[in-house]
Parts: C-alpha cells; structure tokens; sequence
C-alpha cells in the first residue's frame, strides 16, 4: 500500500444501478486529491446477492479487471458463492475468496482501514 490509511469498501446490492454507482464512486475517490486514495489503498469486499458481478462471464467483468488491474483489492465472501450457488473458478481473474466477507471488513477495520458502505 502506498502509506495511506486505506479504505475497505463494502458492496452487496445485487441491483445493477447500485453497482454502476458503486464503481462509479470507487472511481471517483481514488481521483480525488483531497482525500488521497490511489487504487492500492482500496479493498472492495463483496458478499451477499452483489457476487454475481464478480463472475467473468458477467457483464460487469471488465470494470472488475480494470480495478484489479489498477491495484484494488477484490475479495468475494466464499459463502454468499455458496449461498448463490457460484462456483469461484468462475470468478474474474485477479478477485479473490475470502471465507466470510463480513469477518473480512471487520478485519480490515481493525488493521486500520476506514469503513465505507457502498450503496
């Protein structure tokens, strides 16, 4: 990380609006200077209906590449895959499992990260 804070952002609405928003304000904050933000300093935790936009043949797989490509951390909660029934083999490259996402904020919290709900 580039000696930020960091920010662990937190998405599980499965309604395409609110991811396109989502990404959107991703985007924006890491453009934003007054809140130094770059894309390494970001951790995107998706649990809940929202993991369907993590899947590669999903529309949405090459906004998610762009981010891992740019140096945000994707993680997916291994048991909303289940819940869903997503296989993670079938997950954009570079996103990665983690057993509980909500386990995986707090984690975040504690190691210092700010705490963001997107939408």
């Amino acid at each position: 990380m580039s000696g930020q804070r960091g920010v662990v952002v937190h998405v599980s609405s499965d309604d395409i609006g609110d991811w396109k928003m989502a990404i959107r304000n991703l985007v924006n904050l890491a453009r934003d200077e007054s809140v130094p933000t770059p894309p390494d300093a970001i951790q995107l935790v998706v649990n809940g209906p929202g993991v369907r936009f993590l899947l590669a043949t999903g529309t949405e797989s090459p906004k998610v590449s762009q981010m891992v490509t740019a140096g945000v951390t994707v993680d997916v909660c291994a048991n909303s895959l289940e819940r869903f029934g997503h296989d993670p083999d079938d997950l954009t490259d570079g996103v990665t499992t983690v057993q509980s996402g909500v386990a995986e904020v707090l984690r975040a919290q504690k190691a210092g990260k700010d705490y963001l709900k997107l939408p």
